[in-house]
């Protein structure tokens, strides 16, 4: 089954990065790549601690994006969860400048906690708003969801540069 998703998942990235899609610029002059860190809480059962989050992506139509991150979403003495995810995010303008976006994709997690590790590839998914600063830099405030053995939370800021 999960051989399945991974295989769905890299043909979709493969069609996302063609030249098909490289040929359809995501608005004229508009920057299409972009690098980010988000800083928030994560939350898994009753942990609750600071987290942060890397990502790079593609901006391949105004609407719609590819995304990779990797993140280490709680970090306590007692636990520690981190993830690699692929996401599609989708952005609906609500002015030149200020989007509302959600984010679908597969993330593969692992929790440590007490001595005990368990990991996984499961669903993700999100919602948020991005503001616009300039033509290169961007600020971004969403809620992501893991679907992990246990559900994990990421509550979180982040900025994003746009190349």
């Amino acid at each position: 089954m999960t051989q399945k998703w991974l295989v769905s998942l890299f043909g979709a990235a493969a069609l996302a990065v063609s030249g098909g899609a490289f040929a359809q610029a995501a608005t004229p002059g508009v920057p299409a790549f972009y690098l980010g860190a988000e800083v928030g809480q994560g939350e898994v059962a009753d942990e609750d601690d600071f987290g942060y989050k890397i990502f790079g992506g593609y901006q391949f139509h105004r609407n719609f994006a590819g995304e990779i991150g990797y993140g280490v979403l709680l970090d306590k003495e007692n636990a520690e969860v981190t993830a690699l995810e692929f996401v599609g995010v989708g952005l609906w303008p609500l002015g030149n400048n200020f989007h509302l976006l959600g984010k679908l994709g597969l993330a593969d997690w692992e929790i440590d906690s007490r001595g005990r590790s368990t990991d996984g590839t499961d669903l993700t998914w999100g919602v948020g708003a991005q503001f616009d600063m300039g033509r290169n830099l961007g600020l971004r405030a969403t809620w992501q969801r893991y679907e992990a053995d246990e559900e994990i939370d990421f509550l979180n800021l982040g900025l994003l540069w746009k190349f």
